[in-house]
């Protein structure tokens, strides 16, 4: 009976033994996960220079809505967005009006363009349009 008692003993500190061993690693795991996570690459959100960062959410709400919300919004914050951050929301503007006012299009793709010049960030998408909107 003590040999059985015995085994027993012997097989329930074992099998506690490999519990905890498991557990330590779980837990190394996780303090080495935690002490880590400075050093992981942190993605970057480029925000467009020239429209302050609290526009961004009216911006693409106004987007979602259609062209004319865009266009109440551009006509609300125009006096708040510097170039060429103007000029790219105004050709998003261009490509969802087109569908419906293509005179409306072009006039706003005609201002644009005059504004942008061959050294602007936006010079290929703007010849990209100028197809369709000239």
């Amino acid at each position: 009976m003590s040999k059985v008692i015995g085994i027993t003993i012997f097989i329930l500190v074992g099998v506690a033994g490999i519990r905890f061993a498991a557990y330590y690693q779980e837990v190394n795991r996780q303090v080495e996960q935690q002490e880590n996570r400075f050093e992981d690459p942190v993605p970057v959100v480029v925000i467009e220079p020239g429209m302050p960062p609290t526009l961004e959410p009216l911006l693409e709400a106004a987007k979602g809505k259609g062209a004319t919300e865009l266009k109440k919004w551009l006509d609300q914050y125009r006096g708040y967005v510097k170039e060429p951050r103007l000029s790219e929301i105004e050709l998003d503007y261009v490509v969802m009006v087109g569908r419906t006012d293509p005179p409306e299009a072009r006039r706003v793709f005609a201002e644009v363009r005059r504004r942008n010049d061959e050294s602007s960030p936006l010079a290929e998408r703007i010849s990209r349009l100028a197809k369709t909107y000239q």
